[in-house]
């Protein structure tokens, strides 16, 4: 559970609430200066901590709170992606649903997604691979669907969803070159780029 979801729900557990507080500082200590400058120490002094071994009574090392806060992370943006997309009747309205809400998501969540991209930069295929892989999965499913009803033209489904995601990875890294860049303006090119990339013309 993160900080805010801690609040929200009104978690008095001192336990739970000290521990969601590290996992908040931990992302912005990570953000701000990469996965290696992210000591202990400068983790405790953001959380308000007196002491960063209070850190290893809830984290029994650095990994296990990168794998925490990677979850955190990925968490919170999956729960906006599907919330986006619940409502949607067709598979290009869930598609196109699928990709604004990332982009969305990226461009009001900037420390969460710098800090991601440390850690995703710094470790490699530990953590995107696997994402990847099920993100990969259920855009391929939503793809096929589309074309079973007739919506979408013929194409390798899973080759389109592997584009349509290496779309959504270049984002961050584009974020970071320009952090003026209007995540509206890219989202809706990438919305019309696979919209006539999927589409079925008569």
């Amino acid at each position: 559970m993160h900080m805010a979801e801690a609040e929200r729900e009104g978690a008095s557990d001192p336990s739970t609430l000290r521990r969601a507080r590290i996992v908040a500082a931990a992302t912005v200590t990570i953000a701000d200066y990469g996965l290696v400058g992210a000591s202990f120490a400068r983790i405790a002094e953001r959380a308000g901590l007196p002491d960063s071994h209070l850190i290893v009574s809830h984290f029994k090392d650095k990994q296990q709170l990168i794998d925490e806060v990677t979850a955190d992370i990925l968490g919170t943006l999956e729960r906006f992606v599907a919330q986006r997309m619940k409502d949607e009747s067709t598979a290009r309205g869930t598609l196109l649903a699928y990709l604004r809400a990332h982009i969305d998501h990226f461009g009001s969540h900037r420390v969460q997604l710098s800090a991601l991209l440390a850690i995703f930069t710094y470790s490699g295929f530990k953590y995107s691979a696997a994402y990847r892989d099920g993100a990969r999965a259920l855009l391929t499913a939503v793809m096929r669907d589309g074309q079973a009803r007739g919506e979408f033209r013929d194409f390798d489904a899973n080759l389109m969803a592997s584009l349509a995601l290496s779309t959504l990875e270049g984002l961050p890294i584009l974020l970071e070159a320009r952090p003026d860049l209007d995540p509206t303006v890219y989202a809706n090119a990438v919305e019309e780029v696979f919209d006539l990339a999927t589409r079925r013309t008569e």
